[in-house]
């Protein structure tokens, strides 16, 4: 049964995970190598994101349901240009100004995770700026998408500097490839031809999105739904910020729901939103929404 967004509903048990983002690295790029047209002296500086995806518990990927299993979603560049070959070396200086350290493993570390208990890195695609370096992720398993082994076993043909694959980048006896989108585990969700419920529980889908690269794909994550907050009053018994607990409840769910049906054209503006007040005050009187 789909929502109302044309996504999975949640499930009566639903499970959640948690994101977190981390930058794996800065490179520079121009606008003229995304979109056109644009102004060919224009450029920036951009992370090459990754993402930690933590589930509850689960024994798929050979986890232990009691346990948090971790996935790092990319792994971002790595920590220092000298880990790469001469040619990609010389991509690296042309995409100045560039950040590579520390790495994504010391960012874990600094976090309070030993990069040791991460059981599964998957990569949306395997160009120099999103596999890292695997080596600092030794326990893990790695999957890559469908067509992806091949890409970097037997390369693409010197077609451009950023097309340039290690044959031995990923451990041989931890990684593996999904299977074939037009298999019978991949089924269509939302917009997407072809989607594959990660750990069969609808809290992460892996969403084929071919072009980019062979094996390109994305993660579709379920975070936990927010409930409207309550707490404990010092004669014990529990207070609301609404006087209506329920009836607010519907309120907001109609609300998004106008969001939802109304796209671009409508706007919701709640009165102590600070990260809204913070991208629009420039909007504040005398301008307008």
């Amino acid at each position: 049964m789909a929502s109302s967004k044309g996504l999975p509903a949640a499930r009566p048990d639903q499970v959640y995970v948690t994101v977190s983002p981390i930058a794996g690295g800065f490179i520079t790029l121009a606008d003229k190598f995304f979109v056109s047209p644009a102004d060919p002296e224009a450029k920036r500086t951009v992370p090459s994101l990754t993402f930690l995806v933590t589930h509850p518990g689960t024994t798929a990927f050979g986890g232990d349901e009691s346990k948090p299993f971790r996935l790092m979603f990319d792994l971002g560049l790595r920590r220092a240009k000298e880990r790469y070959p001469k040619k990609l070396q010389d991509h690296i200086d042309g995409r100045a100004p560039h950040a590579l350290p520390p790495g994504v493993a010391a960012q874990l570390k600094a976090g309070g995770l030993d990069p040791s208990d991460i059981n599964l890195v998957m990569l949306s695609h395997v160009h120099y700026d999103h596999h890292g370096d695997p080596e600092d992720f030794p326990n893990a398993k790695f999957l890559i998408g469908h067509g992806a082994m091949e890409v970097l076993k037997h390369g693409l043909g010197s077609i451009a500097s950023h097309q340039h694959f290690e044959p031995d980048t990923l451990p041989e006896d931890r990684s593996s490839e999904l299977s074939d989108p037009d298999g019978s585990d991949w089924h269509p969700l939302g917009p997407f031809p072809a989607a594959l419920d990660l750990f069969s529980d609808g809290s992460v889908y892996v969403i084929d999105t071919p072009g980019h690269l062979p094996g390109h794909v994305n993660l579709l994550c379920r975070l936990g739904e927010k409930d409207i907050g309550t707490w404990q009053a010092p004669e014990g018994h529990t207070l609301c910020i609404h006087l209506d607990q329920a009836g607010a409840a519907a309120s907001i769910e109609r609300l998004q729901k106008l969001q939802i049906l109304g796209g671009d054209e409508v706007e919701l503006v709640a009165a102590h939103e600070d990260e809204w007040w913070e991208k629009n005050k420039s909007r504040q009187f005398p301008m307008l929404l």
